[in-house]
């Protein structure tokens, strides 16, 4: 997968965002790698995969999970540009066999991997994760692609 053009964009995008003034770096930093593993959560509770107990009235809409999918990749992308990862240009994506519940803790010690020790391996990992989960949730390089550069700057800024 060709990473480049997704930082280029994201690129466009940060500039558009207008940041507190009153926030120093390592808040920012901070408020970003919290809303990364909020996002994680948000896109696993979309999906349903944490449930034990059979529910009748659990509804899942591939269509928010897509929205909230590519709207955490957003994110992701958006933090190995503030980290200066933005030089990774290819990334070779396998699908894995855990079961969605296990990607899901898996991109959280991902996220604490990289907050710990930010690495260029450990941004890799995390990519390469998340773009897993993808595969998984039954989206491909393709439709990811796509729905990446459909957003509009309103709708990765909600």
């Amino acid at each position: 997968m060709n990473l480049s053009k997704f930082f280029h964009q994201q690129e466009e995008y940060n500039k558009q965002f207008l940041l507190d003034k009153n926030l120093n770096p390592y808040k920012i930093k901070a408020r970003k790698n919290l809303e990364i593993q909020i996002k994680i959560g948000d896109l696993a509770n979309s999906t349903k995969c944490f449930n034990y107990c059979i529910n009748k009235d659990d509804s899942i809409s591939i269509t928010t999970i897509k929205e909230k999918y590519i709207d955490c990749f957003c994110s992701i992308i958006s933090l190995g540009l503030d980290s200066n990862f933005s030089s990774m240009c290819n990334l070779l994506i396998k699908p894995n066999d855990y079961c969605l519940s296990d990607q899901f803790l898996n991109l959280y010690i991902d996220v604490n991997d990289l907050i710990i020790s930010p690495s260029l391996d450990h941004y890799k990992t995390l990519l390469e994760d998340y773009i897993s989960l993808g595969i998984t949730l039954g989206f491909s390089i393709q439709s990811i692609e796509e729905q990446f550069f459909k957003k509009t700057i309103t709708e990765i800024a909600l």
